[in-house]
């Protein structure tokens, strides 16, 4: 598995699957908020119309810092990204209807996203992680250079 693209019920990407096997995707059903975990690889979360009020705004927000990206799907009525979904959680919308090529190039290009923003969370942790050791080693520097 190279890439996880996660999806609901009411929408399973079937129209891309033999696309979804060639490129290595793992497509996977989810219930609600406690299945948005990115996974080990660059991880997809496509949005439809039907369960974008399941979704919490600070959901996703937590989805796409944690390294996720978000495509979201168009409703029929909709010309353009709902004032509903914050612009800074989408890596791309897909107009209604959705063609599969169109959104395989939207999967790409969330995929490319989910990696940089996975690599920088690492990062971030990281450094995080760094910075408790050096504080922790400053402690016990200055504890052994008052102690007689």
């Amino acid at each position: 598995m190279k890439y996880a693209l996660l999806h609901t019920a009411e929408h399973a990407p079937a129209s891309i699957s033999a696309a979804l096997v060639e490129e290595g995707v793992t497509p996977k059903k989810i219930h609600g908020a406690p299945d948005l975990t990115v996974a080990d690889v660059p991880t997809a979360l496509l949005l439809d119309p039907l369960s974008r009020p399941t979704l919490s705004v600070l959901q996703l927000r937590q989805f796409v810092q944690a390294g996720g990206a978000v495509v979201v799907l168009g409703a029929p009525d909709e010309a353009d990204l709902p004032d509903a979904v914050p612009d800074d959680v989408v890596s791309a919308y897909v107009p209604h209807p959705h063609a599969p090529r169109q959104l395989l190039v939207a999967l790409r290009t969330a995929y490319g996203e989910a990696a940089a923003r996975r690599d920088a969370f690492q990062v971030r942790q990281e450094a995080a992680l760094r910075s408790k050791e050096l504080r922790e080693l400053t402690r016990i520097g200055m504890a052994l250079t008052t102690e007689r």
